[in-house]
């Protein structure tokens, strides 16, 4: 048996909204990447009537679907443009099944496969199911790899744009890397999954057609905002695509997938019909909202995207990607946390591009669950407190910002066991969030600091007993009457 795990993916909103007893469309997804315009079919009044294309295909429910899937296909090299024609279009259950489809086909054990990185773990995973070694690398040294490389490699596979980066390679920089492929008999595929939703003047489509050595793939379920509707197809020579026709599982694609991809990819205007280029417009003006509104946040650091997604860098937040996406979905909001992307780092998250109204209350949540979360951490750091008795706690000689009140302060409650007071008296005060929210802030309080206060307090925090009286206790014996 083969040594193989289940892969991570976003979108598991059923999960959480079970935990959370809540119905599905209570939860807000923006690790799914999706688009935020809506289907083709609800995205304006005129839109095509989704509910009358799938009961007028009723009456087929009962019968083998045509197995070439020729309106399909039709529709597709419609729809793609270029010169592409139905026999250059190779139909698949999303675009997973197309790239396994080509990697068994082209794959032999022991054969090696590139795959870019950061990416999906399906690449790897994928390849590893035939057998395959594989070896990652970004999608700029993709561009410059030695000859000697290529020649040992059977499939290079590339993302544009890439995920999670959002990074958009330009065509004339592809174009030389299919090239290359060409002349070692490399296959190469290009995964352009959300390239209509980025940029569609940088697709190799029209490349794959006289080029054996070149499959590009494409996603319909993403790019209309219906993950639920599996359809995607590759688009390649003649001789390549009729290998991968050939190869293909019979009926593998149902036909409601069927009837709505082909009531998609009929839209007029293909890549530039209205509801793409309205879709990437939005996108646009709404990730460059996203940029602007997390540069006002500590802790946020967008990546340049050209996605409809961006990947935000939380190294210098005090929570990490594992913990910031555990937070808000404590709140049903869900975001990709991308450690499994990054070997384990737990540095980066992925958030979709969604209508604005969500991502503020995205922002507006991010308050609540810093306030969560600190209140986790002052808890256990006051455990540790009282099991040591003050002793592990940093100060003057292992803290980086020391003092953060005044010079020769006490140190033993580094995270206040009374948070968040809101006792004004305290010296502590409401004040605006960076995110627009209100949060406690202590800056001014110093009772804590006190070396006599922090020796009573901690002494009443030690006592027998449950450490929320002795919280309570503290607070009413200790600090009240300094006030």
């Amino acid at each position: 048996m083969l040594a193989l795990q289940a892969k991570k993916h976003g979108g598991r909103a059923c999960d959480l909204a079970k935990e959370l007893d809540v119905p599905e469309s209570g939860i807000l997804d923006f690790s799914s990447n999706l688009n935020p315009l809506g289907t083709p079919f609800n995205y304006k009044d005129d839109s095509i009537d989704l509910e009358q294309i799938i009961f007028s295909s009723v009456d087929r429910f009962e019968q083998y679907p045509d197995n070439r899937y020729l309106e399909l296909r039709n529709a597709a090299a419609g729809f793609t443009g270029h010169g592409v024609t139905f026999d250059n279009i190779v139909p698949g259950s999303g675009s997973c099944e197309i790239l396994r489809l080509a990697v068994e086909s082209v794959v032999k054990e022991d054969d090696l496969v590139i795959v870019p990185s950061p990416s999906s773990g399906q690449y790897r995973h994928i390849a590893g199911i035939f057998g395959a070694r594989v070896h990652s690398f970004t999608s700029k040294e993709m561009l410059t790899l030695p000859k000697m490389t290529l020649e040992r490699a059977s499939v290079l596979i590339i993302q544009n744009p890439n995920d999670p980066t959002g990074e958009l390679l330009q065509k004339d920089d592809l174009i030389h890397l299919a090239e290359m492929c060409s002349e070692h008999n490399t296959l190469l595929i290009v995964d352009e999954s959300s390239i209509e939703l980025s940029d569609p003047d940088m697709s190799m489509v029209d490349l794959a057609l006289d080029n054996d050595h070149l499959l590009v793939i494409r996603s319909v379920s993403n790019i209309i905002g219906m993950p639920g509707i599996r359809l995607a197809y590759g688009i390649a020579s003649r001789s390549l695509a009729g290998i991968l026709n050939s190869a293909r599982l019979s009926w593998n694609i149902g036909v409601v997938d069927e009837v709505i991809g082909t009531a998609f990819l009929s839209m007029e205007g293909g890549s530039d019909c209205e509801y793409l280029s309205m879709s990437r417009d939005l996108i646009k003006k709404e990730r460059k909202y996203i940029s602007k509104r997390f540069s006002g946040i500590y802790g946020f650091d967008v990546i340049e995207s050209s996605a409809n997604y961006v990947l935000v860098d939380i190294r210098d937040l005090f929570l990490d990607s594992a913990r910031l996406t555990e937070g808000l979905a404590s709140h049903g909001i869900m975001i990709r946390d991308c450690s499994d992307l990054f070997n384990g780092e737990k540095r980066y998250v992925r958030l979709s591009v969604r209508p604005r109204d969500e991502f503020e209350r995205l922002i507006r949540t991010l308050d609540d669950v810093f306030a969560e979360m600190s209140r986790e951490d002052a808890r256990e750091k006051l455990e540790e407190t009282i099991e040591h008795g003050g002793a592990s706690t940093a100060g003057r000689g292992s803290c980086e910002y020391y003092p953060c009140h005044f010079t020769g302060q006490d140190c033993t409650f580094c995270f206040c066991p009374f948070y968040a007071c809101e006792e004004e008296r305290t010296g502590g005060k409401w004040i605006e969030s960076s995110t627009g929210g209100q949060v406690w802030s202590c800056e001014h309080c110093t009772l804590l600091h006190r070396p006599n206060v922090a020796k009573m307090v901690l002494d009443a925090l030690m006592a027998d007993g449950d450490t929320d009286d002795n919280i309570r206790r503290a607070w009413k014996e200790v600090i009240i009457p300094l006030l």
